[in-house]
């Protein structure tokens, strides 16, 4: 067998995943297992951000075959000629060419063939069959295995309805970080599993607790566990096809190349601090990133202000979060300051409860208005189905929901060119003072 030499200018692909029906395969199974000889069928699809998205199988006939052995296979050219522009014309591409194969690896004959296709389909990879198991092979300087996923439509019907066969296959293979996981971004994991999402990385270091339960499906049983991994232990058993990982500490804690897995990031913590790691972490991995927040005012049960926000960031397009949210400096001294040091500064100097956290209303309609507003942009960035709003506000109280214009800042300390993207720190106690009360004091 001649060895194939690779040239040392051809371009490498770069095909991070293959996405293919489970109802194509099986069909493409059927017709390579229905003969001893070799066969080969064609996917054809669209390739998007490293995915080959396999969405229709062409099938020669045995007249479109010009040689056919137990050892070999080939296409006559006018069949090429004849078929291939038919999905052309529907802007698709050729994304896989897979025959049936004594051997698990390539031929020196199928690389040749692989390097030929390559010149005008450059996405396209090699797959073999080869006793009920198929490989899909790219060129990085060498042939190399692609990894690829089985997605059953039958499942997502009402879904292809509306997406199409490529929206799925985008959802079905994406990868959704959530920054947080209470009762908004809960929501959102359990919708997005529901819809097939690849993959869920749930971060968040508290623990259920009994409140939590008027607004999230938590069973008892489950008060007391860490949030994220007790919605992985729930979405795993009722989604077996969605994979999960849990993250039970606090999200700058996360190793990065966790969040780099991610597709788009949800960044979902009342915590001023962690939205601000979110944007930050946002802007440095250049990965979309979407900021739902809602919120309720009450006095002794009477409603004054009630409704939320959903923000989208793409960086480098979008205004960021700290573009349009100003540092509040008694919020970020209530987050970052120990109980101690809280304790000892309310002493000193009479602050009472003003660094306590206050306990905030929340309902679960409300969760679920943001949740479904900020799902639907998670979609449209995936799909690319419709344009993204930047910026929306929602008003319970008189059932609006607006979009409203926002710019960047051209000072903004986190995506500003011109500004360094500095860490948060608890400042001196004059600082802290006078944030609190908005005026100077002496120093004891």
């Amino acid at each position: 067998m001649k060895l194939f030499n690779f040239k040392k200018d051809l371009p490498n692909q770069n095909v991070k995943l293959v996405i293919i029906p489970s109802d194509l395969m099986e069909k493409a199974k059927e017709v390579l297992s229905a003969s001893e000889l070799e066969g080969i069928v064609f996917f054809f699809g669209k390739y998007k951000d490293g995915k080959l998205l396999a969405t229709d199988l062409l099938i020669p006939s045995e007249d479109d075959y010009e040689a056919r052995t137990w050892g070999h296979v080939s296409i006559k050219p006018e069949f090429v000629v004849r078929e291939f522009p038919k999905f052309e014309k529907q802007g698709k591409t050729q994304v896989i060419t897979m025959h049936k194969h004594p051997m698990d690896t390539l031929s020196s004959g199928d690389v040749e063939t692989h390097m030929d296709v390559i010149k005008y389909y450059p996405h396209q990879v090699s797959a073999v069959y080869n006793a009920g198991r198929v490989f899909f092979y790219q060129f990085q300087d060498g042939m190399k295995l692609t990894p690829y996923r089985l997605v059953n439509l039958s499942r997502f019907d009402r879904q292809v309805r509306a997406f199409g066969i490529e929206g799925q296959l985008l959802i079905s293979s994406s990868t959704i970080a959530l920054i947080g996981v209470g009762g908004g971004n809960t929501k959102i994991a359990f919708d997005l599993a529901s819809m097939g999402v690849g993959k869920l990385l749930l971060i968040d270091p508290d623990k259920w607790e009994g409140h939590n339960r008027n607004r999230v499906f938590i069973p008892p049983g489950l008060v007391g566990r860490n949030k994220a991994a007790s919605i992985k232990s729930l979405i795993e058993f009722n989604y077996a096809d969605v994979e999960v990982e849990a993250w039970p500490k606090k999200a700058e804690d996360v190793p990065e190349d966790v969040y780099s897995q991610a597709d788009v990031l949800v960044v979902g913590p009342d915590s001023f601090t962690a939205r601000m790691f979110g944007n930050r972490l946002a802007l440095r991995l250049n990965k979309p990133a979407v900021f739902p927040a809602a919120g309720i005012e009450a006095i002794d049960g009477k409603l004054s202000a009630m409704g939320g926000s959903v923000q989208v960031l793409i960086p480098g397009q979008t205004p960021c979060y700290e573009c349009i949210t100003s540092i509040d400096s008694l919020d970020v001294y209530r987050e970052t300051l120990d109980q101690e040091t809280k304790k000892k500064l309310a002493e000193k100097y009479g602050l009472g409860d003003m660094l306590e956290i206050p306990v905030a209303p929340a309902i679960a309609s409300l969760n679920d208005v943001i949740g479904g507003i900020a799902l639907w942009e998670i979609v449209k960035l995936i799909t690319g189905i419709a344009p993204i709003v930047e910026y929306q506000v929602y008003d319970a109280l008189k059932s609006q929901l607006s979009q409203i214009i926002i710019e960047r800042n051209q000072n903004c300390p986190a995506c500003s060119p011109e500004k360094p993207l500095p860490e948060v720190k608890t400042k001196e106690e004059e600082e802290l003072l006078l944030a609190v009360k908005g005026e100077g004091h002496e120093q004891e």
